[in-house]
């Protein structure tokens, strides 16, 4: 280079003070080349750091960390295992279509020996009662052909009465339904009362049945009976109310007994109140 160009300052020569110089090696020993140390197990020699005057070591800058100079760095997001089954309410407990598998149906193919359970099964299916089931959107009701108040309740309601222990659809609703609507219809009271005697044995069976709901469907039955023929079920009461007294103390069933024993207090007298008191001492009459 010309002599011109070889121009040297202070600040050249501290420049030059401050970078270390590579070690050679020791004079007549030659140098081994980069690749024949690599094969000898040697690392290669690392790349020098650029010092500034101070002498401190230069941190090396990437595109990140000018990117994100000052700015904290965003959180990783967290891998989530498999989703876990949502809890269901205490509400629902079950899927409403498992109610409908509960209630049993008759068997239409069944043989006739064994397809009805009791004779308001044959009567009705042979059209003997002169209604059929509406089954509507929400809710089954009967259709009467004939008017209640101008049938016959003789044996008619006799026949209601012995289907109350029937557990299959149609004539489990079937028989409570019509038992009910008779007992409602106009002069359905006045129709009953020489009944009583004939229909009160009906009744007994259901509440004698260890299904709760043949239970409960007994229990309402004499409580509409007894709404219907007035004191005529007073010397019949003690075959019920005995029955009635062995469950009451389920929670469920309680309330509607209770209920069918002040109906016989209200519409039998006081000759009813002595018999419920008789079975049951721990009663409570409704006028005191």
């Amino acid at each position: 280079a010309p002599q011109s160009l070889r121009l040297s300052s202070p600040q050249t020569e501290e420049y030059r003070m401050n970078i270390p110089l590579p070690k050679t090696s020791a004079p007549g020993i030659r140098a081994q080349s980069a690749p024949a140390a690599r094969k000898e197990g040697s690392s290669a020699p690392k790349p020098l750091s650029a010092r500034p005057l101070g002498g401190q070591p230069l941190k090396p800058t990437t595109a990140s960390s000018k990117v994100n100079r000052g700015k904290p760095e965003p959180e990783k997001p967290s891998v989530k295992g498999p989703a876990e089954p949502r809890s269901r309410p205490a509400g629902w407990s079950e899927l409403p279509s498992s109610r409908l598998k509960s209630v049993k149906c008759a068997d239409p193919f069944a043989q006739k020996a064994t397809q009805f359970k009791t004779k308001f099964g044959s009567v009705f299916n042979a059209g003997g009662i002169p209604c059929r089931l509406g089954h509507g959107a929400v809710n089954v009701k009967l259709m009467w052909h004939k008017d209640p108040v101008m049938l016959d309740y003789d044996p008619l309601l006799v026949t209601c009465a012995e289907g109350l222990i029937e557990t299959e659809h149609p004539y489990a609703y079937a028989a409570r339904a019509c038992f009910e609507e008779l007992l409602e219809a106009e002069g359905g009271g006045e129709k009953a009362m020489p009944l009583v005697s004939r229909i009160v044995p009906g009744i007994r069976a259901a509440l004698v049945s260890p299904s709760k709901t043949t239970f409960e469907g007994g229990v309402v039955a004499a409580t509409q009976l007894s709404a219907a023929v007035g004191e005529e079920l007073n010397s019949h009461i003690h075959y019920l109310v005995a029955q009635m007294n062995r469950k009451s103390s389920d929670k469920a069933l309680a309330p509607k007994i209770l209920k069918a024993f002040q109906t016989f207090e209200e519409y039998g007298g006081p000759d009813a109140l002595k018999v419920i008191k008789t079975k049951v001492p721990t009663y409570c009459s409704i006028y005191f």
